[in-house]
């Protein structure tokens, strides 16, 4: 199965629904028109019987430069509030679906982008990426929950250093610090995470799902007493 959009491309291939950004400008942002289709290929995933594992991916240059600016700056207050919290709202099916999600990161995963990829179960990168909030420098600071799977994953002191400076960090410190699981080389990529997708859906799915459940509970609980503070501080920053 293979169904093209405008923003992304989706398939299913032995298991695996593959969501691959690609707004035919490299630049994978994260727009309103994105989120509309992130939404729907995250639905048809959750509703698949063909689906075990998810891998969301951009291209060999760039995972995602986060949100567009110039639709940023077309937005009133009210729009701008509307725009996050639909974000949210599709960022957090990342994990309600009781599926696992893996990132797969090549190129530049900044701000919304990052985010994406901190809201995966799994994150795996070649060594050409690159991680951070440069977007703090532009007012646009993390809107999509992201925050809080950061500074479970790396602490509050470097989570503020990340967002203080807006530092980008490549895929070593990335690893390092535990925000991916591992870094393979740029030919070898896709097959090493469909290797791992295949190993994943030879375990016991229904069980690995209950796990998912569990654990999400518990994060998002943590992300909605956050989101109407990450609303407001980046709506009011905006106007």
């Amino acid at each position: 199965m293979q169904e093209e959009w405008f923003n992304l491309t989706f398939s299913i291939k032995e298991g695996i629904g593959k969501i691959s950004l690609d707004d035919k400008r490299s630049h994978h942002f994260i727009t309103t028109k994105l989120l509309r289709e992130l939404k729907n290929a995250l639905k048809v995933c959750h509703h698949s019987k063909d689906v075990k594992v998810v891998v969301i991916t951009g291209n060999t240059q760039c995972f995602s430069l986060g949100m567009d600016k110039n639709e940023l700056n077309a937005f009133n207050p009210s729009e701008t509030a509307d725009f996050v919290e639909f974000g949210w709202k599709v960022f957090n099916k990342l994990s309600e679906i009781r599926k696992p999600v893996v990132s797969q990161i090549s190129g530049n995963a900044w701000d919304g982008g990052f985010e994406l990829c901190l809201l995966s179960d799994l994150a795996y990168a070649s060594p050409s990426a690159n991680f951070g909030f440069p977007g703090m420098k532009n007012k646009i600071s993390p809107a999509f929950g992201g925050t809080t799977n950061l500074i479970d994953m790396v602490g509050f002191r470097y989570a503020k250093e990340l967002l203080y400076t807006g530092r980008c960090i490549n895929a070593e410190e990335a690893l390092q610090k535990n925000i991916i699981n591992g870094i393979f080389k740029d030919d070898e990529i896709d097959n090493k995470v469909a290797s791992i997708c295949k190993e994943i859906i030879e375990n016991d799915l229904d069980t690995i799902g209950f796990i998912k459940n569990s654990i999400g509970q518990m994060m998002d609980i943590k992300r909605r007493i956050r989101f109407s503070n990450e609303v407001n501080s980046f709506s009011l920053r905006n106007l």
